[in-house]
C-alpha cells in the first residue's frame, strides 16, 4: 500500500515540475528575444506546419483553440514521433513519466503562453527581458530538480542522447552538443527565434539545474517516504 501511495505522489511530483519546467518554457516564448535550442526548433517546426492544412484539423483547433498550431502542439508532434522511434529502437528506457511528457507537455506550454500573455512582456525593454529570460532558466532548473527526483522517466527528448550514447560509445556531453546544435539551427532554418535569450540559456540553465538538483532531491524525499519504500523504476517501464 505504501509503495502505490509513493507512486502516486511520484507521479505528482513529476506532474509538478513539468509544470514548473513549461511555464518556464512559456516565459522564453513571450520574451521574444530566443530562447533554448528545443524551444526554437519547436517554434520553428509551429511556423513551418501554420503554412499547411494541419491548423484545420479538429484536434489541433481543439488543443489550441483556434485555427493554430502552436510551439506546444509542435512539441507534442515532436515528441509523439520521438516516443515512437524510442519504441522501436529501445523501449525499456520508456517509463510512465516519458507518457505524461508526451501527452501534457504541450498543452501545458500554450497553458503558460496564456497565462504569460496577461503580462506585457513583449513591450518591456531588452533588458528586462533579459533579466526574465535569466528569470525562465532559474524555474526550469528548479522544474527539473523536482522532475528528476520524481525518478519516472524523462522525456523523449532527453532519451535519445543516451541510446546515442549506447549505439556509438560517443561521451554524452558531444552528443548533447550535437543535438542542441542540430535542432537550433533546424529550428532556426524552419523560423524560430534565435538570439540573446539563447545565449543566456546556454550559459545558465546547465549550472541553475546543477545547483538545484540537490535541494529537488530533498523536497521529493520529504514528500515521498524513503524507508518504506525501495522505489523501484522498473516498475512503471512501458
Amino acid at each position: 500500500m505504501n509503495k502505490a501511495i509513493n507512486l502516486l505522489k511520484r507521479l505528482v511530483l513529476f506532474f509538478v515540475g513539468m509544470s514548473i519546467i513549461q511555464f518556464g518554457v512559456a516565459l522564453f516564448l513571450k520574451t521574444n528575444i530566443g530562447s533554448d535550442p528545443f524551444t526554437v526548433f519547436t517554434q520553428g517546426l509551429a511556423f513551418l506546419l501554420n503554412k499547411t492544412g494541419l491548423k484545420n484539423i479538429g484536434i489541433v483547433k481543439l488543443i489550441s483553440g483556434a485555427a493554430e498550431v502552436t510551439p506546444g502542439i509542435a512539441n507534442m508532434i515532436i515528441l509523439l514521433i520521438l516516443f515512437t522511434i524510442i519504441l522501436v529502437v529501445d523501449r525499456h528506457r520508456i517509463k510512465i513519466g516519458t507518457l505524461i511528457c508526451v501527452i501534457g507537455v504541450g498543452p501545458i506550454i500554450d497553458l503558460g503562453v496564456k497565462v504569460v500573455s496577461y503580462f506585457p512582456v513583449e513591450s518591456y525593454n531588452y533588458m528586462i527581458r533579459a533579466l526574465l529570460v535569466v528569470f525562465g532558466c532559474l524555474i526550469i532548473a528548479i522544474g527539473f530538480s523536482i522532475l528528476s527526483a520524481a525518478n519516472v522517466g524523462v522525456a523523449p527528448n532527453d532519451i535519445v542522447p543516451f541510446i546515442i550514447q549506447d549505439k556509438t560509445k560517443i561521451e554524452y556531453r558531444w552528443i548533447r552538443i550535437a543535438l542542441d546544435g542540430g535542432f537550433l539551427i533546424i529550428g532556426f532554418v524552419l523560423g524560430g527565434k534565435i538570439g540573446l535569450g539563447t545565449v543566456i540559456s546556454m550559459l545558465s540553465t546547465g549550472p541553475f539545474i546543477q545547483f538545484f538538483l540537490p535541494y529537488g532531491e530533498k523536497f521529493v524525499n520529504k514528500i515521498v517516504e524513503q524507508k518504506s519504500e525501495e522505489f523501484d523504476s522498473s516498475a512503471v517501464t512501458a
